[in-house]
Formats: C-alpha cells, sequence, structure tokens
C-alpha cells in the first residue's frame, strides 16, 4: 500500500516551557551560557529519571501491546490484501502497455531489417538449383558408366562442369568482374567540377586529321589503268585487290612500305568496270559493261571461272554485294534492280524503280537494299519480303551516282551530279517521305563520284572525278571538314573509287591516272 507524506505536526503550547524561555533569556544577575549549562545538567538528571519510570511502564504494556499487536495485524492483512489487488492491476497495465510498445515497430528496427534484406539480397544467386548441392561427381559419373581419377578431389558435379568448362573455354566475358581503380577524393572534385579533368578518349576529334601519306598500293603494277575503277580492302586480312578497265585484277599484301603483289589476274577482252569481294573474301566477283556474264577469281585455288548473267540482265558495270555474301543486286538500264542469289548466281527476283537506277547499297544487316539515281526519289526495299517499303525524296538532287549507308546504321549519305551531299538520319529515310538532311556537305561544285563511310562511321570520304584533288573528308557526326586534307601539295589528280581497311587504319583512293594512294590514318592503330 503506497502511504503518501503527511503534514509535519506544530507542537502544541506549553506555558511553562513558554515562562522558561523567557527566564532563561530576560534572567538578570547572571550569564546566560551558565545558566544553559545548569538547566542542562538539571534535563539529564530528568531524563533519567524518566527513562527508569518508562522501563517500568514498558513490563507493565507488554500483555495490552500483544492483544493490541493482533488486532492491528488482522486490519493490515486486510488493507495488504485490498493493496496487492490494486498493486497487481498496475502491473497488469504496465506489462500490457509495454507489450503494445514492443508490438509497435520503431524506426530504428525498420531500418535494420532493411539493411538485412537489402545485404541478403546482394548475397542471394539468381537461381540455386538443389540437385546441384547434393549431387557429386562420383554420383553424375556413375550413372554415365564413368569414374573419376584418383588424384582428383571429390566435389559437387555443378563445381566439376564450371572448372572443365573454364579450362576449355576461360572465363566469359559477362562473368567477369572489371577492376575499378581508387580514386583520390582531389581527382573526384576535378571530376565533377566543370568537367577540368582529361579524360582519354578514342573518339576522332573534328578539325584536322592526322594522316600519312604511304607507298602506293598497286606501286608495283601499276597496269590496272588508265583508269582503276576498283579498289577493296580484305574483310579480315591484311589484303587488297586493285582493277581497270586494262582487263587486269591484282592483288597486294598490305603493309604501307612493300606493299608486295600476291597475284596478277588478266581478264581478257573483259575491262573491268566493278569488283567486289565474295564468300568471306575467299572469291573476287568482276563485272563489264560489255558483256552479259561475270567472272569470278578463286583466291584458295587461284582459279577462273565465267557465270553467265540471267536473262534481261545484259551487263553488269553497277552492283552491290549484301554484307552477308548472300545477295548480288545488279542496276539494270530501265530502273531494274536484278538481285541474284551470291553463291549460285541464280535471279532470285526482279525489283522495279520509276526511273534508271545508278546506285546501291545495302545496309550492314543486308536486310534492306536502298537506291538511287535518275531523279531525286530515294528507294529502300525489304530484302525478306522484296518489296519497296518507303520512297523519300533526297533534298535539292535532280541525279546521284553515289550513296552509303554507315556501318553503324546511323546516317545515310547521297552525292548528286551538283556537287551536293546530303547527309540524313536513316530512321527518316526508312519512315518519312521528304526527310530533312542532317548536314548539306557544298565544299565541292562537281559531280561526285563516290562516298564512302569508315567502318567506325567517324568519317565519311566524298570523291569527284571531274576535278584534281576532288576529293573530302567530313567528321561524324560533327559534320565539320576536315581542313588539312587535301592540301595544295598533295598529289591526287582525279579521285574515283575509295575504300577503308577493317580497322580504318588505311585509306585507299584510286584516279584516271593508272595510281592506288594509300593514307595511314594514324589514330586507328589497328589496320
Amino acid at each position: 500500500m503506497i502511504r503518501s507524506k503527511g503534514k509535519k505536526r506544530r507542537p502544541k503550547y506549553d506555558p511553562e516551557e513558554e515562562k522558561r524561555l523567557a527566564n532563561l533569556v530576560f534572567a538578570t544577575g547572571g550569564d546566560i551560557v551558565d545558566t544553559l549549562l545548569k538547566n542542562d545538567s538539571e534535563n539529564e538528571k530528568e531524563s533519567s529519571e524518566s527513562e527508569e519510570e518508562a522501563d517500568e511502564e514498558v513490563a507493565s504494556d507488554d500483555s495490552d501491546a500483544v492483544e493490541s499487536n493482533d488486532k492491528e495485524v488482522d486490519d493490515k492483512d486486510s488493507d495488504a490484501i485490498e493493496s496487492n489487488d490494486e498493486d497487481s492491476d498496475k502491473v497488469d497495465d504496465e506489462e500490457n502497455k509495454n507489450t503494445e510498445d514492443e508490438d509497435k515497430p520503431s524506426i530504428d528496427d525498420d531500418n535494420s531489417d532493411l539493411e538485412e534484406e537489402k545485404n541478403n539480397k546482394k548475397r542471394k544467386a539468381a537461381w540455386i538449383d538443389e540437385d546441384d548441392q547434393r549431387q557429386t561427381v562420383n554420383d553424375a559419373l556413375k550413372i554415365q558408366g564413368r569414374t573419376l581419377p584418383d588424384n582428383q578431389p571429390q566435389k559437387t558435379y555443378g563445381e566439376f562442369v564450371k572448372d572443365k568448362f573454364q579450362k576449355i573455354h576461360g572465363t566469359p566475358k559477362w562473368a567477369k568482374i572489371e577492376d575499378v581503380d581508387e580514386e583520390n577524393e582531389d581527382h573526384k572534385i576535378l571530376k565533377q567540377s566543370n568537367h577540368l579533368a582529361v579524360t582519354k578518349s578514342t573518339r576522332l576529334k573534328a578539325g584536322v586529321i592526322d594522316l600519312k601519306v604511304m607507298r602506293d598500293i598497286n606501286h608495283e603494277t601499276g597496269n590496272e589503268g588508265p583508269v582503276v575503277t576498283s579498289l577493296q580492302f580484305h574483310p579480315t586480312s591484311t589484303v587488297a585487290f586493285v582493277a581497270g578497265i586494262s582487263k587486269k585484277l591484282s592483288v597486294f599484301k598490305v603493309d604501307g612500305r612493300e606493299n608486295t603483289v600476291l597475284a596478277k589476274i588478266n581478264f581478257e577482252r573483259f575491262p573491268i568496270a566493278s569488283a567486289r569481294f565474295l564468300k568471306e573474301g575467299n572469291e573476287i566477283i568482276v563485272g563489264s559493261r560489255h558483256h552479259d556474264y561475270s567472272q569470278t577469281y578463286d583466291l584458295i585455288s587461284g582459279s577462273i571461272y565465267q557465270t553467265p548473267l540471267p536473262h534481261k540482265v545484259t551487263n553488269m558495270s553497277r552492283f552491290e554485294v549484301s554484307p552477308n555474301g548472300k545477295l548480288i543486286a545488279i542496276a539494270g538500264k530501265l530502273g531494274e534492280i536484278h538481285l541474284l542469289n551470291g553463291t549460285t548466281r541464280e535471279l532470285i527476283c526482279q525489283l522495279k524503280m520509276n526511273k534508271t537506277c545508278l546506285a546501291l547499297a545495302f545496309t550492314q544487316d543486308s536486310n534492306t537494299l536502298l537506291s538511287h539515281g535518275d531523279g531525286n526519289e530515294i528507294y529502300a526495299w525489304d530484302m525478306k519480303q522484296r518489296v519497296c517499303i518507303n520512297k523519300s525524296i533526297d533534298d535539292g538532287c535532280l541525279k546521284s551516282k553515289a550513296i552509303a549507308v554507315s556501318p553503324n546504321g546511323q546516317f545515310f549519305a547521297t552525292g548528286s551530279s551538283q556537287g551536293i551531299v546530303n547527309i540524313y538520319d536513316m530512321k527518316s529515310i526508312m519512315e518519312t517521305t521528304i526527310p530533312q538532311p542532317l548536314k548539306i556537305v557544298k565544299n565541292l561544285v562537281t559531280p561526285i563520284s563516290c562516298v564512302k563511310f569508315n567502318p567506325t562511321s567517324e568519317i565519311l570520304a566524298i570523291a569527284s572525278k571531274e576535278i584534281k584533288n576532288g576529293f573530302k573528308m567530313v567528321h561524324i557526326p560533327s559534320f565539320k571538314v576536315f581542313a588539312n586534307f587535301p592540301t595544295h601539295n598533295t598529289v591526287m589528280n582525279k579521285p574515283l573509287a575509295i575504300d577503308f581497311s577493317p580497322g580504318s587504319g588505311f585509306l585507299g583512293v584510286t584516279n584516271e591516272k593508272h595510281k592506288a594512294y594509300l593514307y595511314r590514318l594514324n589514330h586507328y592503330k589497328n589496320y
């Protein structure tokens, strides 16, 4: 039972005590201190006498105290029972309150639980096969009737297969963890402050291109012309061929120094108008404007064979091979486009433009063929359905003999007879009727004979055979013309055909003076 603190009781007024104190303080004829000492001695005597009297009273009151104590105990027991009931109620209330507080989720507990769940998620695998954890190598090999060599440790079958795969194929790229270099705080600040930190970039910069004039590709022969109509680098090796109207084709090993000739082929009475690699570079197919058949040179066997063109296909002066080598598109006289099988040379189908076809280009995936020619219309053909899927207007163009698709599939370029080169977004050519050029290049004023993107889609090379040194290179995607090439001292004469090596390390340009020039693009470290 909780007892409240009672108020202190004031002693009752005692006139005798008052009188004694007055005599003590105001007494005359003596010192107050002496009086106090005298009174103390008297008080001690009185207290000793009172103690003796008290002892006698205690003995007489013991019997009475026992009876009164029994009564008080009974009263206290009843009061204690009531107080215990009240205390138990209070304890129950406090326990209920505590349990409620425990049931209520705290913010700290929630945060710790979330962190544990997050850590567990990071550590958990995406999928675990329990059988892999239980099945050992011996169990798996026993089913196959094989045994594990004694010198190999026992392990689970999943680990055994994983180790075997890594020994044969190595760790896949997607499973490798890239090491991240630690950077100090100062460097992080510099990187975040207006991009002050210098970052290494492999992208080609606009403005000035770093190149070097190398030895001519055909310096050992020089008899493919005078008009060298075709030049192409091998798709996978350091080899290139040069061909021209003199009925000759030469194959070279390109290194920029020796450019050694590997083969010289003479196609009798067959002036070469165009030539392309076939079958991943194992064959070279050549066409002429004077004959209704094609000729093919096999680089492996060194043999030459003729293939007659399908009915109504009179020549093969303009043709293109799809990147996968499965299709050959030949431009006809009256707007026809003949699609041939790349292996058998059989006619697959015939497409028809409204006007004469003068230029062809496949997309990198070989699924789309684009064509241009007389007039200002660009045709997009689906190679699976073999139908025209879009027809768009080439801005300001009256006639085009040169078109190109960037290897990344993002850009499309057309060269007109007015010397204008339009660069489009490939998506607009495929979907809109009147696409707007991303850039109109007006640096040349004579008909464009060739446009070509490099393999990284960072350079668009433009050539015009109607003017001396009629050559320009445009930086992609800034669309700025490189100002330092060609210069007044550059000897290029009238450029005709253009091609880049697979790694963009070399640029080849032919002309109408027997030459196939070679330039080293120093930005690109590979061939």
